[in-house]
């Protein structure tokens, strides 16, 4: 393996030449401490720029200094501060920099005088929970572990907006919720294209913080609602049976349950299907979502997986036409958290030496350590191997031998990237897998890739303002080109995970088994299980 070996052979002149100039201090990824500074001083040159060009507003274009809100009704959603808010409270409580507790006691004071989530506008149910729900009951927890903050007023608008999302599960006959829900008046709509159908992943990526708001309120009926979209997705289409091998659609019809066409994969639409049945499993116990995240694991195993030529690079492929249809190696960035979701699916959090001396450690789980490896890998060359050492938002792997390709982008020619493929929007998926394999190993390499990871985005997505001093973050157009093209937008998941898990790889007491973050990188306390059955929070369902 041509590129494993290389890599191999530069890590120890990487660990002596990879630097970052900073205040005249030479920096490598070995200084934890330091480059943790770094990425606060990153996100605080996003955060306090839109606290000062932009604040309140939900969509916020650094370059232009232009804002504006996501709904119909003009009003904001909290779409960034909400987002935010708990990735201040725990780059705080590492660093105690006054300028993150500035920031948090300011968006705390806007989301107790100025967010109402009374809002006559049509909102995305997946996206309003996980950012916005899960931003809030993340806050809860990090304000009541730090006594920093008003976890009670963080309570209480989760629970207002938990109610007010709780009626899109109660207009479908199955009780698969439609797509979007009008804050006001409780009215659920459809999705507007694929007809009618829901995505697949957006329904099923709810339940983790509609589950921890039950534990935190005693109100069993958040569980009950966000569980029952599983009974007929399982039982009407036979998903654990041969015909689908655990693996689903991407789109469901709400009102039967029926899938919608025959495309699985684990890019957009598909992905936190999958990542919340272990995560539900990890959060609550609940043996049955293991079973069903091992049964989908299996079958990706037998149905997407590929590698790339010429050097054997793994890769998750989809398939368009259902399972017997051709591999297509196609894998978006999204893909990438796979990496992070096998390896805590195989340690349940422990490190991999202690984790390989318990009862449940088995030959299934080793396979699923060395396939999170190995994809990490991959979505870390997807990286490397770019001129620019940002990766593009998809990447088409090589299935075969690469002469005689003009388009091959990568430098070892392993994949290429359609021109429509080529921007950056500072996605987390890669850094996210990296942090959970550093605190599974200790291996220093994942710190060095985030830090080669973190250096592409200093120097190609801080960007000069349009006709402005000073320099910003921004999503990028083209990453493949240098120099590359900003798009001129602030993705709050930039704040809420990307940094975040930067941060977090560089930290050096995380314990893995006592929390699970959402599909946003919100952080949950893993529930005790003696409070659930007392509460008698549980499954209440079978396939």
């Amino acid at each position: 393996m041509m590129v494993k070996s290389l890599a191999g052979s530069l890590t120890a002149a990487l660990v002596a030449v990879v630097w970052y100039w900073s205040m005249g201090t030479r920096i490598t990824y070995g200084d934890a401490s330091q480059v943790r500074s770094l990425i606060e001083e990153a996100f605080l040159t996003s955060w306090e720029d839109y606290e000062a060009y932009g604040w309140g507003s939900d969509e916020y274009s650094p370059l232009k200094r232009t804002h504006k809100n996501m709904g119909a009704s003009d009003a904001p959603l909290g779409w960034i501060i909400v987002d935010s808010l708990d990735t201040m409270m725990m780059m705080y409580n590492s660093s105690g920099s006054s300028r993150l507790l500035a920031g948090i006691l300011k968006a705390q004071t806007w989301i107790d005088n100025e967010l109402n989530y009374d809002l006559d506008s049509e909102v995305s149910l997946f996206e309003t929970t996980i950012r916005m729900l899960g931003g809030l009951l993340s806050a809860h927890h990090w304000s009541s572990q730090m006594r920093v903050g008003n976890e009670q007023m963080y309570l209480d608008k989760a629970i207002d907006l938990a109610d007010r999302l709780s009626m899109a599960f109660l207009q479908s006959k199955s009780g698969i919720p439609y797509s979007s829900i009008n804050l006001h008046t409780g009215e659920a709509v459809k999705n507007h294209v694929d007809g009618g159908a829901s995505s697949t992943a957006e329904f099923t990526t709810l339940q983790l913080e509609f589950k921890y708001l039950s534990y935190l309120t005693g109100n069993k009926s958040y569980w009950e609602l966000s569980e029952q979209v599983y009974k007929p997705l399982y039982s009407l289409n036979g998903l654990v049976g041969p015909q689908w091998d655990g693996l689903a659609p991407i789109y469901t019809y709400p009102d039967t349950g029926e899938f919608r066409g025959n495309h699985i994969r684990f890019g957009s639409r598909g992905d936190s299907f999958y990542e919340y049945l272990l995560k539900q499993y990890l959060l609550t116990h609940e043996k049955l979502y293991y079973d069903l995240y091992r049964a989908s694991i299996e079958g990706m195993k037998k149905h997407l997986l590929g590698t790339s030529k010429p050097n054997g690079l793994v890769y998750i492929g989809e398939k368009q036409f259902g399972l017997r249809s051709e591999l297509d190696p196609k894998m978006d960035h999204l893909v990438c958290f796979m990496g992070g979701l096998l390896a805590m699916g195989a340690t349940e959090g422990l490190p991999i030496k202690k984790a390989r001396k318990q009862p449940f450690w088995d030959t299934t789980r080793e396979s699923d350590w060395k396939l999170a490896q190995d994809l990490t890998y991959t979505c870390y060359q997807m990286y490397a191997q770019i001129p620019t050492k940002l990766s593009p938002e998809i990447v088409v792997f090589n299935k075969e031998d690469a002469v005689g390709r003009s388009n091959w982008i990568s430098e070892s020619g392993d994949f290429y990237v359609k021109p429509a493929d080529r921007h950056n929007l500072q996605r987390p998926e890669t850094v996210e897998s990296l942090m959970f394999l550093y605190h599974l190993t200790g291996d220093n390499k994942y710190r060095q890739w985030g830090w080669e990871i973190f250096q592409g985005f200093q120097q190609h997505s801080l960007k000069p303002r349009m006709r402005r001093p000073g320099k910003v973050y921004t999503s990028l157009k083209d990453c493949i080109q240098s120099p590359t093209q900003p798009l001129d937008n602030l993705e709050s998941f930039w704040l809420a995970e990307t940094l975040k898990y930067l941060h977090l790889l560089f930290q050096d007491d995380v314990d893995l088994t006592k929390i699970v973050f959402n599909t946003e990188a919100h952080a949950f306390p893993v529930l005790d299980t003696r409070s659930l059955r007392d509460m008698k929070l549980k499954t209440g369902w079978s396939p």
